[in-house]
């Protein structure tokens, strides 16, 4: 390497700005990273390398611009090696980031250093790996048609996954078996191609019988898992799933809780769409390192643990398990097939329907079913004598009894199942005694009667009319009318009065969450006593907030003490293309670091997403979310945005309406710069705190539903969004008008980081969005040159161009027309 001092700058020698947009408002950071012009005669690649060795030369470095530059300098061999060596510094939660760019550069182009580095990465953890190897899988998905590209792909492919069998942990003086590691490995691809598997096979099942079936299948993967683990009890990893959730910080600390132990049974929910059914779920996840000094705990609720539930399964192996699981026949749709095969007479139909009860079939029912049916074809075959009219009426005849022997058979195993099940039942829970229930006021007049003290029919209708007079109320509120006074201090009471009955009351109260209540508002230095404190357990159409929810899954929990536990609500999505949402996540996370950097009040939901295939992935679930078209569905007497908002905060109306001015301000730009399209109101979020999240990014760049282009405004901005903001003419709108402004202004200097992940992905690239992409006429958008004046007329115009843009309600109204979404 060269030595750092002949290239100090002179006095004397010329200078020019190598920076990208994001420094060049700051002039002390442009006297920095200045290149110096050497002479005509000094090699260009000498006084390059010089220039990144200075710009790079520092323990801290910052990895936006270190990306940026090895990007750009790829092609250069001095700079690229040197750049390669700087990766191997950045903290890995810093890296996770550009790794779907690494694997692409590497992808596309041939570079021994690159392939060394992110074969050392797959070394460090399971986690980094599956991410790694997901990555490589699905951005290669197109190349591995090309035999010729198939070979290198798969020599590296075959690199990563003996650098990860070699995975050593320092904590740890116990050698892990490379089989081991190979076998779970398998186990983790299989379990995670069940999960998106599902999501497919949910189609096929009618929507009021989908979630039923999911939460049979949640319960048959959780039981595997436990029984994975118990085999495999000295391997730490091996005590859950790895999928490689992004580091989340708590106070500034990494944290790893990437291993998947168990899937809440009870959340569960399917999106109904005309191709699939993605399906939100659960998970817990923990840090698998700190399963070497913790284990969890024997709980009484944990359904994994069952003893029911483990009993039931017969399968060995997690493989047999899954695979059994999604293979298993519904016996309506066969007993249809059965119906429909006794009219037909098909014989293909009878094979194909032979075929599904072979594969792990109920032992009882459909063994008999085969044994039955198959008896029908033998007797056909003996019955060659006589006339063909006549067999087809005998073996028609003889298939319908064999149905309605097989539905006997199946009814009396069911009854059977059913009687059992009411015998325990009686057992656990006796009958009581009939006894009549009676009023308590002849009780009262008896009591009365006994101290001489007889009172007439109407005496509690004087005594309540009396007590009213004297302020006693009696009318009864409802849940959410309560005060925190009204409900923590009743239970207090009732404990104090009721000391027999402490215990059961202590367990209602946990049971209710008054507890964590208590907590919370002691947390936040709060009297429980204060009168008026509302307590936001249920709120409007968000039922119960996922804080509370958590908090209570939580305590259920085995996992609880972890102090790497978490709870992720995850949507697993089959047979849809996660890499372009992906794409976009980064550039909007690009965007609010700018909008954060500069101290702006813009609010964005930036979701994680993680790529498992080229047709499938898992998204972060939006919690405390509800969907515009939901919204207006559930409140279908309010007439627009501002009367469902005023019905929902009451008097927390004006910190909603900022709230949504913040997101809508960010969502606006961010929609115009990215071109997204299909914003119609089942794409458009509102969280419980009142601002706005777009979701579904499948149409952006250059692509729009149906390759019309019929959403031409630059941004959705409706007139029910302009009366939530008090019209054109308030300060709120201004204020709006204002923070465009600024966020545009804060984006200019970040412009070449957005434009270099969008170069990055659309070398050789197979995503739509990049068909008809010009890359000049997306960074125009930005008006990186505009001064204040300029920039402050050009969002005015965008803002003219969108206010109740036709385009924008017709293309709503067509959305209610064919899918029934509330515009």
């Amino acid at each position: 390497m060269n030595n750092p001092s002949r290239f100090q700058q002179s006095s004397n020698t010329q200078s020019t700005n190598y920076l990208p947009a994001w420094k060049q408002q700051d002039s002390e950071e442009r006297k920095k990273y200045q290149i110096i012009l050497l002479p005509v005669n000094q090699p260009r690649e000498d006084y390059i390398i010089s220039s990144i060795y200075q710009m790079f030369n520092t323990q801290n470095i910052e990895v936006n611009k270190l990306i940026y530059y090895y990007f750009y300098k790829l092609k250069e061999s001095g700079p690229h090696q040197f750049l390669t060596n700087k990766l191997y510094q950045v903290q890995q939660e810093e890296l996770e980031f550009f790794i779907p760019q690494l694997v692409y550069i590497l992808i596309k182009n041939d570079s021994p250093y690159l392939e060394k580095f992110i074969t050392t990465l797959c070394n460090k953890s399971i986690a980094l790996y599956q991410l790694v190897k997901w990555c490589w899988v699905s951005y290669s998905d197109r190349d591995r048609t090309d035999k010729n590209k198939m070979k290198r792909l798969q020599r590296i492919d075959d690199q990563f996954e003996q650098s990860m069998l070699t995975l050593h942990n320092d904590h740890s003086a116990v050698k892990i078996p490379n089989l081991q590691l190979k076998s779970y490995q398998n186990v983790v691809d299989l379990y995670l191609n069940n999960l998106i598997q599902m999501s497919l096979i949910l189609k096929t099942y009618k929507p009021e019988e989908r979630k039923p079936k999911l939460k049979n299948f949640i319960t048959r993967a959780n039981v595997a898992l436990e029984k994975y683990r118990l085999k495999h009890q000295e391997y730490y990893f091996c005590q859950g799933i790895t999928v490689p959730f992004t580091m989340s910080k708590d106070q500034n600390v990494a944290v790893h809780s990437n291993l998947v132990v168990r899937i809440i049974e009870g959340e569960c929910s399917c999106f109904n769409t005309k191709k699939r059914v993605p399906y939100r779920i659960v998970v817990e996840t923990i840090d698998p390192h700190e399963l070497k000094y913790k284990q969890p705990k024997k709980t009484t609720n944990n359904s994994i643990t069952n003893n029911r539930s483990l009993a039931n399964l017969d399968d060995d192996t997690m493989e047999d398990f899954l695979q059994a699981d999604l293979n298993q026949p519904n016996k309506q749709v066969i007993e249809k097939k059965m119906e429909e095969l006794a009219k037909n007479r098909n014989k293909k139909e009878y094979n194909d329907l032979m075929k599904i009860t072979q594969n792990k079939e109920p032992k009882n029912g459909m063994k008999v079913f085969k044994e039955m049916m198959s008896a029908v074809y033998l007797t056909k075959k003996e019955k060659t004598t006589e006339n063909e009219q006549d067999q087809e009426l005998i073996l028609k005849e003889q298939i319908m009894k064999n149905l309605q022997i097989y539905k006997q058979c199946t009814n009396a195993i069911e009854e059977e199942k059913f009687q059992k099940n009411r015998q325990r039942f009686n057992i656990l829970f006796p009958e009581k005694t009939n006894e009549r229930t009676q009023s308590c006021i002849p009780k009262l007049n008896s009591k009365y009667r006994q101290q001489g003290q007889r009172k007439d029919k109407n005496y509690w209708l004087k005594l309540y009319k009396e007590n009213s007079r004297n302020g006693f109320r009696h009318k009864h509120k409802s849940i959410k009318q309560l005060t925190a006074l009204g409900r923590v201090k009743f239970f207090k009471e009732l404990i104090l009065f009721c000391p027999k009955q402490e215990e059961v009351l202590k367990k209602i109260y946990v049971h209710l969450q008054y507890d964590l209540i208590e907590k919370k508002l002691e947390k936040n230095k709060v009297d429980i006593h204060q009168d008026g404190i509302e307590l936001h357990s249920k709120f409007g159409p968000w039922d119960e907030l996922w804080e509370d929810r958590a908090e209570m899954i939580k305590r259920e929990s085995p996992y609880q003490h972890f102090e790497t536990y978490r709870l992720k609500p995850i949507i697993v999505k089959g047979g849809d293309d996660l890499r372009q949402e992906l794409m976009t996540m980064q550039i909007i996370y690009k965007m609010y670091q700018a909008f954060q950097s500069h101290g702006l009040n813009m609010y964005v939901k930036a979701y994680e997403i993680i790529v498992v295939s080229a047709s499938s992935g898992i998204l972060e679930f939006c919690a405390d979310t509800i969907s515009i078209d939901g919204l207006k569905k559930k409140y279908p007497a309010c007439k627009s945005l501002v009367h469902i908002y005023k019905e929902i905060f009451q008097q927390d109306f004006e910190e909603a309406q900022m709230r949504f001015i913040q997101s809508l301000a960010s969502y606006s730009i961010i929609s115009y710069l990215l071109q997204i399209k299909d914003r119609h109101n089942g794409n458009i979020l509102i969280d419980s705190k009142g601002r706005l999240i777009h979701i579904d990014f499948g149409f952006i760049l250059c692509i729009s539903p149906g390759n019309l282009n019929f959403e031409k405004a630059p941004f959705k901005l409706t007139q029910e969004y302009i009366d939530l903001m008090n019209g054109r003419n308030s300060d709120l709108f201004l204020y709006y008008k204002n923070l465009m402004y600024r966020g545009f202004k804060a984006l200019q200097g970040y412009v070449d980081e957005i434009i270099m992940i969008i170069e990055v992905m659309m070398q050789d690239s197979d995503l739509p969005c990049f068909e008809r992409f010009d890359i000049k006429e997306f960074r125009d958008r930005f008006k990186e040159e505009a001064n204040d004046e300029e920039l402050q007329k050009y969002v005015e115009k965008l803002i003219d161009y969108s206010d109740n843009n036709w385009r924008t309600i017709q293309y709503d109204n067509f959305q209610r027309m064919t899918n029934g979404i509330m515009p």
